[in-house]
C-alpha cells in the first residue's frame, strides 16, 4: 500500500470520475446547435466549466507541476475535438478547445494568484 492519504485517493477517485463523464458527455452523440439557440455560447461555457473542474480536480488529485497539469489537459482537450470530428453528427470547432483551454488557465492563473497573495 502507498502512502497516499485518504484525501488523495478521493480527489483522485473524483478527477476520474469526471474525466469519464466528461469524456462521455463530450463524444455523445447530441445536436449543440439546438442549446445554442436557446442560450448564445452556452456550449463555450460548457467547456469552460468542465475544464476548470478538471483543472481543480486533477490538481488536487496529483502532484504535478502547473506546466505538466495544463499541458495534459489542453492535450486531452484537442484530443477530444480531433475525435468528435470523426463522429458523425458532431463536429470539431477549434473555439470548443480554446473554450478548454481558457476553463485551463482560468484555474492555474487564479491558483497562482492565491499563491502569490499568502506569501
Amino acid at each position: 500500500m502507498s502512502n497516499l492519504s485518504a484525501s488523495r485517493v478521493i480527489a483522485r477517485a473524483i478527477f476520474l470520475s469526471l474525466l469519464v463523464a466528461i469524456t462521455f458527455a463530450f463524444l455523445w452523440q447530441v445536436p449543440s446547435h439546438e442549446a445554442s439557440r436557446m442560450l448564445p455560447h452556452a456550449d463555450k461555457w460548457v467547456h469552460f466549466t468542465a475544464f476548470f473542474l478538471l483543472s481543480f480536480t486533477l490538481h488536487k488529485a496529483f502532484d504535478l507541476s502547473g506546466k505538466v497539469a495544463i499541458a495534459l489537459l489542453l492535450i486531452y482537450g484537442c484530443a477530444i475535438e480531433v475525435i468528435q470530428y470523426y463522429i458523425p453528427g458532431r463536429g470539431s470547432d477549434v473555439m470548443d478547445w480554446l473554450a478548454d483551454a481558457a476553463g485551463v488557465v482560468a484555474y492555474f492563473s487564479l491558483l497562482w494568484i492565491f499563491r502569490k497573495r499568502r506569501h
